[in-house]
């Protein structure tokens, strides 16, 4: 319940916070790989699902909605919330990124996205 209240906040901030276009070409496009350096928040924005979860992985909560989708990765004490769109085209872009602390209030985007890539690629014994 506590990840689902924590998603509806994200939600309600992305609303306000969206970055339309950013990322994706005047056809509507969105980028099709995120390449393999330096990772950022930033370089999340315009990205298609399919290159998020090349790097990230698969999230661990997915909502679907009409004409988008939130996509929840966890990592230590934070959760980043990934927010796709539809584009003109149909395709899914990622149009804004978040971090929030798994105790409520807003967290760094650098440092959560970090600890999210930590956990990721932590080996299982």
């Amino acid at each position: 319940m506590k990840h689902l209240v924590i998603a509806m906040l994200a939600l309600g901030l992305a609303a306000c916070e969206t970055a339309p276009g950013k990322g994706i070409d005047a056809r509507g496009g969105v980028m099709a790989s995120l390449g393999k350096g330096p990772l950022t928040p930033a370089a999340l924005v315009g990205a298609a699902p399919s290159a998020i979860s090349a790097r990230l992985g698969e999230p661990d909560f997915r909502r679907a909605e009409p004409h988008a989708e939130i996509w929840q990765y966890t990592g230590g004490d934070c959760s980043l919330f990934v927010y796709f769109y539809e584009t003109d085209g149909g395709a899914l872009g990622s149009r804004y990124v978040d971090a929030r602390k798994l105790e409520g209030g807003a967290a760094s985007k650098d440092a959560c996205l970090a600890a999210v890539m930590a956990k990721r690629n932590t080996p299982v014994s």
